[in-house]
């Protein structure tokens, strides 16, 4: 019989500690390569989280923490050089409700900009799934998705809309940084 190596309790707990804790936030949940536009969406995320708990933000989501925490050069929020996120949202007319074919028009437009939005949103703060697959004797019995998207959306801005054949609309959307980033200083009271 052969003896099993043993390891120090301190080391033991040390590994199981930095297993068990997991990312507090976007910005914690970065690689070390992240490029700086997917730096800016992190803090300007974290930064509307803390401010719809009406938490202060968390360290690691303002940009100078960020710059001294990762290997790579200082990025601002906003700036010039960034650009617009923008959510694209598609509606068909026919299967609106309505009584004239306008009010059908009209409906179909709602439905896409409402499309868009949610786009938006997904961006910003993320898309939970849950999903769920059944396998019975190696053939899959059932096989389910379920997406939720939660989130507060300021400041969008209609760039188009654009009927799209015959029969549905796309509704085209835009944040700039240079908003998310006076709504993110404005919700923290630094406006």
């Amino acid at each position: 019989m052969t003896a099993l190596p043993r390891f120090p309790a301190a080391a033991l707990l040390l590994v199981l500690a930095a297993c068990a804790s997991g990312p507090r936030s976007a910005s914690d949940s970065l690689p070390l390569d992240a490029r700086a536009e997917t730096v800016q969406l992190a803090a300007a995320k974290d930064s509307l989280d803390a401010a719809d708990a009406m938490d202060p933000p968390p360290a690691a989501a303002t940009p100078a923490t960020m710059a001294a925490a990762q290997p790579y050069a200082p990025v601002q929020v906003a700036n010039q050089g960034t650009p617009a996120l923008t959510g694209h949202g598609y509606a068909q007319v026919s299967g609106q409700p309505g009584k004239t074919h306008n009010e059908k028009r009209l409906m179909a437009m709602r439905a896409a900009r409402l499309d868009a939005m949610r786009d938006l949103v997904e961006q910003i703060h993320g898309i939970r799934l849950t999903a769920e697959t059944t396998v019975s004797q190696a053939v899959v019995q059932s096989d389910s998705l379920q997406a939720l998207v939660d989130g507060t959306l300021r400041g969008a801005k209609t760039v188009s809309i654009q009927p799209t054949g015959s029969d549905s609309y796309e509704v085209i959307l835009s944040i700039s940084a240079d908003t998310l980033a006076y709504l993110v200083r404005a919700l923290r009271g630094q406006v």
